[in-house]
């Protein structure tokens, strides 16, 4: 993450005043868009063009931006962003970007080969810099960094709205009005839903409120609505394959503590998940993490991937 920071500062040298704008964003509330020098120059008829790398992140941005500008989301539905390979036409359209929007606290790990690939001038932003990140789980002593995995408390991506009005406001203050008008209509949403999230997990017996899942994406989700994530059956890239005495253990953990369900993911092979459900007798449940689902999963948006992973984990574990 150190590498892809730094790279991202040498890329914005000559934008520092906007980095100072955007660096407000980190607070609980907007500031004004910046000045007129900071704005991009758009031809008539022409919009911003924007890049986000995930389809969660595209999502977001969606809902602020609106169709005030030309958005490119790199990854599809059901696409790993711990393993992405991009496209020549993910290289084009980063060149000829005005604004990348990506996650990033490690996520994106294709980035900094991409970057450097790219050229163009887009100003980048990584919506984890200024969140409070965790730090792996100690069971997966092997990885070293923090959990990319933010959009799992929902008032991380508060944070994200903010950020994003921020961003395309002082590149393109002729809209800043309806961008702050669009934050302001989702935030709206986004507390109704972390609402939501407390009222429906207080169903679930204490002793019951025990997460072991594919690889160890919700941790943030623990920490804020009141579970413990005791396990995961990859660590942080699912690329890494378990070792059998890794399983093993993972297994007597389920068994020692009785949990009820064991999580497969939407962009993770559920073989070896299958097995821990197998061996243990639980429930294996599908959950969509690191991606939004396709047309009729009933993930198809952030605030629909959030509902029906609530519901899901509710169900298996009350």
């Amino acid at each position: 993450m150190n590498m892809m920071r730094n790279r991202t500062f040498r890329t914005l040298l000559p934008a520092l005043s906007l980095l100072l704008l955007l660096a407000a964003a980190c607070g609980p509330s907007p500031a004004a868009p910046g000045p007129a020098a900071q704005t991009t120059p758009l031809g008539p008829g022409e919009k911003l063009r924007v890049v986000a790398t995930t389809n969660l992140v595209g999502d977001v941005v969606g809902r602020v931006a609106g169709d005030r500008v030309q958005l490119t989301t790199l990854m599809a539905k059901g696409a790993d962003p711990h393993s992405y390979v991009p496209t020549p036409s993910d290289t084009a359209a980063i060149h000829d970007a005005h604004l990348l929007f990506a996650n990033g606290a490690g996520l994106e790990a294709f980035l900094v080969e991409m970057l450097a690939n790219a050229g163009g001038s887009a100003v980048q932003v990584y919506l984890s810099d200024g969140l409070s990140l965790r730090p792996l789980s100690d069971r997966h002593q092997g990885e070293q960094g923090d959990d990319p995995h933010v959009w799992f408390d929902v008032h991380n991506v508060v944070r994200w709205v903010a950020t994003v009005e921020q961003s395309v406001s002082a590149l393109d203050p002729a809209n800043a009005a309806v961008y702050r008008a669009n934050a302001e209509a989702y935030n709206r949403e986004l507390e109704a839903l972390d609402a939501w999230i407390v009222q429906e997990v207080a169903a679930i017996p204490e002793a019951n409120r025990k997460l072991v899942i594919n690889h160890p994406v919700l941790g943030y989700f623990a920490g804020r609505y009141g579970l413990e994530q005791i396990g995961a059956v990859y660590p942080l890239n699912p690329s890494a394959e378990p070792s059998a005495q890794d399983l093993a253990a993972l297994e007597n953990m389920v068994r020692q503590f009785n949990v009820p369900a064991v999580f497969a993911e939407n962009t993770v092979s559920a073989k070896l998940a299958e097995q821990v459900s197998r061996d243990t007798g639980v429930k294996l449940v599908l959950l969509y993490t690191d991606s939004l689902g396709g047309p009729g999963t009933g993930a198809e948006t952030y605030l629909d991937l959030m509902r029906y992973d609530v519901q899901a984990i509710v169900e298996a574990l009350r």
